[in-house]
C-alpha cells in the first residue's frame, strides 16, 4: 500500500444468499480528508466512481451546470472529447455523471484495473481543473436592452471546448438554445418534477438544498453567470470532499490506482479543509395543510395526490429498512389495503401507487396516487375554491374515523366513491387516513401470515438479485448509490456533525436486517404505522392538468424571438451572428493525432475473466423428452455464480389464426394478472397433484375454484419472480434482441421449487379463471397504461414508426394521400383481425382495439343483449388462444432452465425433461377438458405484400450440445430468404414526414428511418460448420455497421457532437435494427429540432467524399469503437447471462460460447474499408434524393402561423422529403370486434 494512506476502516456487503460477502476497505490520505474506498466484487467489471457533496440555494442549476462543463477539457488536456478518448480506448463505456440534489457522482466502468487505472488521471484532472476561460464563456446582452419581453435575462453561450459546450444561448433568429436548457426544459414542466419541487419547498427551509432544483429551472438558468460557475467550482471541487470509489474486480489495495494517487500528492496535500454543512430540519410548520399546482398537459382527465411525512434521521438504518419494506407491501402487492382502496377495484380511483423513502436528510416518506379521475372540476380556479376552506381558529381537529368503525371487517375493494369529487377538499386525504387506520386495527391482525410471508418473499427475492444490481450505476439498490449516501451523510447529515469518519457500508447488514425485521411481531409493525403514517404531521399536493399551460410557454417562447429579431439593428445582428459562429466553430473536437497515438494500448479483452457456466443442449428431433411438445430445443444452462434457478419457456404462435392476434397482449397480462383458478372436476385430481396445493381435496362439485388470494400466496412462496412477454412487445428500449414471434414465461424460484414454479404460471396460463369481468380489469389497466406511455418522449418516435413503416391499413402510404378536408379519410375502420402480426401488437392498434372491447364488456356486464355477443367472442378468443397452445406440437419453441448447479449432463436431461412433462400434462388436461374448442385447420395466410415481412417466427437453428453427446444434426427450418430482411419497409415514394404538435411537449423530438436489409448470424451448420462460416466473416456488413454507428453515437463521435455540442438537442442516438429492417436517427429534447436534423444532414454531406471521410473516421475512431463494443458485450453478459444467452440460441447458436469467438472473430477483422462501405450502403440514403425514408418531428403546439412557417422550412429541404402536419388522433384506427 502507499505510503501515504492508511486503512482506515473495513466492513462489508452482504452478496446475498450462498457466495461470500464483499470486502470493503477505506484507505484515507494521511494529510486530507481524502479517501479510497474498494469493494471487491468478482466479475469483469471495474467501476469507478468520484463523489463530491453539491449543494445549491437558487434554481440556476449551478451543479447541473458544472457537471456538464467539466466534460469540456482540462489544463493539462485542453482537448474537446479527450475525456471521452481515453475512456472509450480502455475497454470502457464514455464517462457519464449524475447531479443529484446534494451531491454530483462522475461515473467510469470497464473492463479491467488496467483501463481503470488509465483513465483516472485524465478523469481528475476535468474534475479538478476544468477550462471554464472567459474567451469562451461568451455573454450576450447588447440585444436585450431594448428588449421589453426579455429585459433583464442575460444570454450566455458557454462555448467551452469539450464534451457538452452549449449551456444556454440565443441564436441570429432569437431561438434559445444549449444542452442544459435543452434537457431540462421538458423535465420541469412534467408532472411528476412539478410535484416533487413544489413538495421539497414546502417542507424544506430555503437554507437547504432540498429546497432548490439542482438541475436549474429555464428561466433561471438564463441568468447564470461564468463568475457564478467559477465560484462554485472554488467552494465545493476539492480532494478533501471529494471520495474515490472503486467496485467490482480490483485487488484489495489495487497497486496501479495508487501509483497514480501518489503522483498527485502534492495537489492533494494541499487541498483545502472539507466541507461540513449539516442541513436544517424540515419546517418546523407546514404553511398549509394542502396545496394545488398545474402542470402541462394536452389531456386533462387525470390529475394525481400526493401525500408527505417527515421520516428518520438518514443514520437510523433499521427504521429505514423497516419502512422500505412496508412501503414496498403497501404499493407493490395487489391485495395491500392501498391497493385494494386505491386501485385494484372496479372502478379504480388512482392508476397507480409511487410510494418511497427519500434519501434526503432528514429523509421524507412520500406516497403519490398517480392517474387520479379529474372529473369534478373544469378549471383549477373550482378546484382552487372549492380547497380554500380553512378550518376555523380554535376549532377541534378533524378526525377521519376507520371504516370498520362502522363497517366491521370489509372488503376496501368494494367502498363506494364520489368519483366526481374526488379533488375536493379533504376527501382524498380521508380515505388515506381511514385506510391507514384500518391496517393498523385490522388488517395486519386479520392478514399477518399473509403479510410475514410477503415479507419473506421479498427479502429472499431482493437477495437473489442483489448479484445482478449490485453493479449498476443506476440501481438505487447498488453498492455505488449506498456508499455516496455514506460519504455525503457524514459530510450534511447533524446526526454526523460529531462524527470524524464517515460509516462506509452501513448498510452492508441489509439482507440479514430485513430478515430480523421480518421475524419481528404484529404488534412492531401496528406501531410503525401508527408513528409515521398517523400521528407523523402530513402533507397534502394536489397536482392538475392545464391543457393551455404548454401552449402559452411556447407562445411566450414565440413571442421572445420575434421581439429579439424586431428589436435588433442590422449591425447588432451581424455582430450577433459572429460571435455565435465562432461559439459554435470552438465546439468542434479537435485532438490532434500524435496525443492520440501516445495513449496507453488498449488492454487486452481476451484476459478479461468472464462468469463460468456450462450449457447443455437437446434437440427435438433427437431428444424423446421434447416430442410432442412445443419445444424444438432445450437448453440447461448451469451458472455457479446465479443464486435461484431460472426458467424462460418460449412457447411458438406459428399458426395462431389471425382473428386472435390483437388479443394477444390481454392474453399476456391476464397470465401474469391476480386471478384464481377454475379447474374441471374431472382433472383435478391430476393437474393439483404435487402443486402447491396439495391441501385441495375436490369434493363432487364439477369444478375446483381456489381464489386469487390463495393464488397469490401460493406463487409468492415459491416464486421471487415471474412475468410473461411477447418477444420486446413492452420493452420500449429494447431494438428486437427477443423474437416477438413467442410467447414466454419468466419465472425465478429456488432450486427444489422450481418444478412446482413453473406447473403454478402453467396453470395459471390455461386454467386462470379468464372470465368476463376480469377480462374486463384487465384490459382497462393494459388501456390506461398503453394510453400514458403514447405520446411521451422517445416512446413517441418508437411507437409510431413501425405503425407507418409497415405495410397494413394506415400505413405512411395511407397518410400521404390523407386530406383533412375530406372526413372519409380522417378513420380507417378495420376489423381485429385485418391487421399484420406486428401491427395488431402496435400500440396505436391495440389502444383502439382495447377502447371498443372494453366498451362491448363493459355495455354486456350491464346486460346490454346487444353487445354480449361481442362479449362472448372475447371470452371465446381467450379460450381459441388457450388452445392453439394446449393443441401445439410445432417443435418451434425454447425450454431455457438456469441452473445454479448441476452434476452433469444427465441431470440436465432429467430436469428438463420434468419440466417438459409438467407442460404436457397441464396441456393434455386442458384439451380432455376442451374438447369442442377447436383450432382452424389453416392458419392466416398473409398476402403476398406481407409474405416475407410479417412472417411468423420459424424455429431456432438445430446445434450440436454445447456439452455432453452431440445429437444427429438436422436440417434448419430457415426458409432461405428469412436472412434477407425480417420485416418490409413500406415503399413511399417520395420520402414521407409528419409533422405532429402535441401540448404537452416543451422540446421536440425528431426521428428519421430507412429500410435495412443485411446479412445477420451463422446459417445452418448441418452444410458448413461454424469455424468454416467464420473464416469468410459472412456478417462482416452487420458488424461494420454497429461499429459505425458507435463512432457516430460517442459522447464526441461526428454526430453527437454536430447536434449535442452545438446545443440544438440533448439527446441524439442512431440504432441498427435489423430484426424490424430498419436503420434510425432519434433526437430527443431539441429545442431546435429543424438545425438539429439539418446538421444530421450536414455531417452525412461531409462524409460522403473520400476527402471528408478521411479526415474524419481513422484507425483511433475504430479501436474506440471496438473497445466500446466489447464492454457492451460483456457487460450484457454479466447483467442478463441467462436472457442473452437464450437470445443467442434463437439467432442460430448453441448459446453464449458459440455467440463469443462469432461476435470477436468479426470484429477484430473490420477495416476502415469495411466502415466506409456500410456507411454508402446505408446511410448515404439518408441523404439520396428519392430513397425511401420517413421522418417524424413532433413539437410544441404552435400557433397556426407559426405551424405553417415551420412545415415550409422542412420542405424546403435538398432530399425530397415531403412533410405534412397531421393531428396525432389521425393515427388512431377505428377497431372492430
Amino acid at each position: 500500500m502507499s505510503d501515504n494512506y492508511v486503512l482506515e476502516q473495513q466492513s462489508s456487503y452482504e452478496s446475498g444468499s450462498c457466495s461470500s460477502d464483499y470486502p470493503v476497505r477505506v484507505y484515507k490520505h494521511k494529510r486530507s480528508e481524502f479517501r479510497v474506498v474498494v469493494c471487491q466484487v468478482p466479475g469483469p467489471l471495474c467501476h469507478l466512481a468520484m463523489c463530491i457533496p453539491t449543494l445549491c440555494l437558487d434554481h440556476k442549476g449551478k451543479p447541473h451546470t458544472l457537471e456538464h462543463m467539466v466534460f469540456c477539457g482540462s489544463e493539462k488536456y485542453p482537448y474537446r472529447g479527450y475525456i471521452d478518448a481515453v475512456s472509450s480506448h480502455n475497454l470502457g463505456q464514455p464517462l457519464n455523471a449524475s447531479t443529484y440534489d446534494d451531491m454530483t457522482v462522475f461515473k467510469y466502468v470497464g473492463l479491467s484495473q488496467e483501463g481503470a487505472a488509465n483513465v483516472l488521471p485524465v478523469v481528475l484532472d476535468h474534475i479538478m481543473h476544468p477550462l471554464i476561460q472567459d474567451s469562451q464563456f461568451a455573454t450576450e446582452v447588447t440585444w436585450l436592452q431594448n428588449s421589453n419581453a426579455l429585459a433583464c435575462l442575460p444570454c450566455l453561450t458557454f462555448a467551452i471546448p469539450g464534451a457538452i459546450c452549449i449551456v444556454y444561448h440565443v441564436d441570429q433568429d432569437g431561438r434559445q438554445q444549449g444542452v442544459v436548457l435543452s434537457e431540462m426544459s421538458d423535465f420541469a414542466y412534467r408532472e411528476s418534477a412539478v410535484r416533487s419541487l413544489n413538495l421539497r419547498q414546502l417542507i424544506f427551509p430555503p437554507t437547504s438544498t432540498y429546497a432548490w432544483e439542482c438541475g436549474g429551472l429555464p428561466q433561471s438558468i438564463e441568468s447564470l453567470s461564468i463568475e457564478e460557475v467559477i465560484d462554485y467550482h472554488k467552494e465545493f471541487y476539492s480532494y478533501s470532499n471529494l471520495t474515490l470509489i472503486l467496485i467490482g474486480a480490483y485487488d484489495e489495495c489495487p497497486a496501479a490506482i495508487f501509483n497514480v494517487l501518489d503522483g498527485l500528492d502534492a495537489e492533494i496535500s494541499a487541498s483545502p479543509p472539507p466541507l461540513r454543512r449539516p442541513m436544517p430540519a424540515m419546517l418546523p410548520k407546514w404553511r398549509k395543510a394542502r396545496a394545488d399546482y398545474l402542470f402541462a398537459s394536452e389531456k386533462s382527465q387525470t390529475g394525481s395526490m400526493t401525500f408527505a411525512w417527515e421520516g428518520p434521521a438518514a443514520e437510523d438504518i433499521e427504521t429505514c429498512v423497516a419502512l422500505e419494506m412496508l412501503i414496498d407491501y403497501m404499493k407493490t402487492d395487489p391485495v395491500s389495503p392501498l391497493r385494494k382502496r386505491f386501485t385494484h377495484r372496479q372502478v379504480p380511483i388512482a392508476g397507480n401507487i409511487e410510494f418511497g423513502l427519500l434519501n434526503y436528510i432528514p429523509t421524507a416518506i412520500v406516497l403519490s396516487f398517480t392517474d387520479v379521475p379529474f372529473v369534478g372540476y373544469i378549471s383549477h380556479a373550482a378546484a382552487a375554491a372549492a380547497t380554500s376552506a380553512k378550518r376555523r381558529v380554535g376549532a377541534p381537529a378533524m378526525t377521519y374515523p376507520s371504516p370498520a368503525d362502522t363497517c366491521g371487517p370489509l372488503d376496501l375493494s368494494k367502498l363506494h366513491d364520489d368519483v366526481n369529487g374526488l379533488f375536493a377538499s379533504n376527501y382524498y386525504r380521508k380515505q388515506l387516513v381511514s385506510t391507514m387506520t384500518y391496517v393498523v386495527e385490522h388488517w395486519l391482525s386479520d392478514q399477518w401470515q399473509h403479510f410475514s410471508s410477503y415479507l419473506a418473499k421479498r427479502t429472499a427475492c431482493s437477495s437473489a438479485n442483489f448479484a445482478s444490481v449490485a453493479m449498476s450505476q443506476k440501481d438505487h439498490q447498488g453498492i455505488l448509490y449506498k456508499l455516496t449516501r455514506d460519504a455525503v451523510i457524514h459530510r450534511l447529515s447533524p446526526g454526523s456533525a460529531s462524527t470524524t469518519q464517515p460509516a462506509f457500508g452501513s448498510r452492508g447488514r441489509l439482507f440479514s436486517m430485513r430478515h430480523e425485521l421480518g421475524q419481528k411481531d404484529c404488534a412492531f409493525w401496528k406501531a410503525l404505522v401508527q408513528k409515521w403514517f398517523l400521528n407523523g404531521r402530513m402533507l397534502h399536493v394536489a397536482t392538475l392538468p392545464d391543457p393551455k399551460m404548454g401552449i402559452q410557454i411556447e407562445a411566450e417562447r414565440n413571442l421572445a424571438q420575434r421581439n429579439h429579431i424586431e428589436n435588433m439593428r442590422p449591425a447588432e445582428l451581424e455582430a450577433s451572428k459572429k460571435k455565435l459562429a465562432e461559439a459554435l466553430e470552438s465546439t468542434k473536437v479537435s485532438i490532434p493525432r500524435e496525443v492520440l497515438a501516445a495513449l496507453p494500448p488498449t488492454p487486452d479483452i481476451s484476459k478479461v475473466q468472464m462468469l463460468q457456466f456450462t450449457g447443455y443442449n437437446f434437440n427435438h428431433s433427437s431428444e424423446s423428452l421434447l416430442i410432442e411438445s412445443p419445444f424444438g430445443i432445450g437448453r440447461v444452462l448451469v451458472v455457479p455464480g446465479e443464486i435461484e434457478s431460472k426458467f424462460q419457456i418460449s412457447f411458438p404462435l406459428a399458426g395462431l389464426s389471425s382473428e386472435l392476434w390483437s388479443y394477444l397482449p390481454l392474453f399476456v397480462r391476464l397470465a401474469t394478472a391476480q386471478v384464481g383458478l377454475v379447474i374441471p372436476h374431472a382433472v383435478a385430481d391430476t393437474v393439483l397433484q404435487d402443486s402447491c396445493f396439495v391441501s385441495v381435496k375436490p369434493s363432487g362439485m364439477p369444478l375446483v375454484y381456489l381464489n386469487s388470494e390463495q393464488v397469490d400466496c401460493a406463487m409468492g412462496e415459491v416464486l421471487t419472480d415471474h412475468r410473461a412477454c411477447i418477444g420486446d412487445y413492452y420493452s420500449h428500449d429494447s431494438t428486437g434482441h427477443w423474437p416477438v414471434e413467442v410467447l414466454t414465461l419468466f419465472g425465478s424460484t429456488k432450486r427444489k421449487d422450481l418444478l412446482r414454479a413453473f406447473k403454478l404460471m402453467s396453470l395459471k396460463m390455461m386454467f386462470g379463471d379468464f372470465g368476463v369481468d376480469t377480462i374486463l380489469k384487465v384490459a382497462n389497466w393494459l388501456k390506461k397504461d398503453l394510453l400514458a406511455a403514447r405520446g411521451t418522449g422517445t416512446s413517441l418516435l418508437i411507437d409510431t414508426f413501425p405503425w407507418l413503416r409497415t405495410p397494413g391499413r394506415l400505413d405512411a402510404c395511407a397518410i400521404a394521400k390523407y386530406d383533412p378536408s375530406d372526413s372519409a379519410t380522417h378513420a380507417m375502420a378495420s376489423h381485429a383481425g385485418n391487421e399484420p402480426f406486428g401491427r395488431a401488437l402496435n400500440l396505436y392498434h391495440q389502444i383502439a382495439f382495447l377502447t371498443t372491447l372494453t366498451k362491448s364488456l363493459s355495455a354486456a356486464m350491464n346486460e346490454d343483449d346487444m353487445l354480449a355477443t361481442e362479449a362472448d367472442s372475447a371470452s371465446n378468443a381467450i379460450t381459441q388462444i388457450r388452445a392453439h397452445f394446449a393443441n401445439c406440437s410445432a417443435a418451434t419453441g425454447l425450454a431455457h432452465i438456469t441452473l445454479p448447479k448441476c452434476t452433469d449432463g444427465t441431470e440436465a436431461r432429467d430436469t428438463l425433461s420434468t419440466l417438459v412433462g409438467e407442460w404436457r400434462a397441464c396441456s393434455s388436461a386442458w384439451r380432455e377438458n376442451h374438447q369442442v374448442v377447436t383450432v382452424p385447420a389453416t392458419p392466416y395466410e398473409l398476402p403476398a405484400l406481407y409474405s416475407n415481412s410479417h412472417r411468423i417466427y420459424t424455429p431456432p437453428r438445430k446445434r450440436r450440445r454445447a456439452v455432453a453427446v452431440v445429437p444427429a444434426k438436422v436440417p434448419t427450418r430457415l426458409s432461405p430468404n428469412s436472412r434477407a430482411g425480417s420485416r418490409n419497409f413500406v415503399a413511399v415514394s417520395p420520402s414521407l414526414g409528419i409533422h405532429i404538435m402535441l401540448a404537452s411537449l416543451q422540446t421536440s423530438y425528431v426521428g428519421v428511418q430507412v429500410p435495412l436489409i443485411i446479412e445477420r448470424d451463422p446459417s445452418d451448420t448441418r452444410l458448413v460448420s461454424l469455424a468454416k462460416q467464420l473464416e469468410k466473416r459472412p456478417d462482416t456488413d452487420i458488424y461494420a455497421l454497429q461499429l459505425l454507428c458507435i463512432v457516430f453515437n460517442r459522447s464526441e463521435g461526428l454526430v453527437k457532437n454536430a447536434i449535442r455540442g452545438r446545443g440544438y438537442a440533448y439527446g441524439v442516438g442512431i440504432h441498427t435494427n435489423s430484426n424490424n429492417g430498419n436503420l434510425a436517427v432519434y433526437i430527443s429534447h431539441a429545442v431546435d429540432p429543424l438545425k438539429a436534423l439539418t446538421a444530421f444532414w450536414d455531417v452525412m454531406e461531409q462524409l460522403g467524399p473520400e476527402a471528408g471521410w478521411d479526415a474524419a473516421i481513422d484507425e483511433f475512431q475504430l479501436s474506440a469503437a471496438r473497445s466500446i463494443f466489447y464492454f457492451r458485450a460483456y457487460t450484457g453478459f454479466t447483467e442478463s447471462m441467462v436472457s442473452e444467452d437464450a437470445n443467442f440460441i434463437f439467432r442460430g447458436f448453441s448459446g453464449v460460447e458459440e455467440y463469443l469467438p462469432w461476435m470477436r472473430g468479426h470484429v477484430e477483422s473490420i477495416k476502415i474499408a469495411d466502415l466506409r462501405r456500410a456507411f454508402l450502403k446505408y446511410f448515404v440514403p439518408f441523404i439520396t434524393k428519392g430513397a425511401p425514408s420517413l421522418y417524424i418531428v413532433a413539437t410544441p403546439q404552435f400557433s397556426p402561423e407559426t405551424g405553417a412557417e415551420f412545415l415550409q422550412q422542412l420542405n424546403s429541404n435538398a432530399y425530397g422529403a415531403k412533410f405534412k402536419a397531421i393531428d396525432m388522433s389521425v393515427l388512431d384506427p377505428i377497431v372492430t370486434i
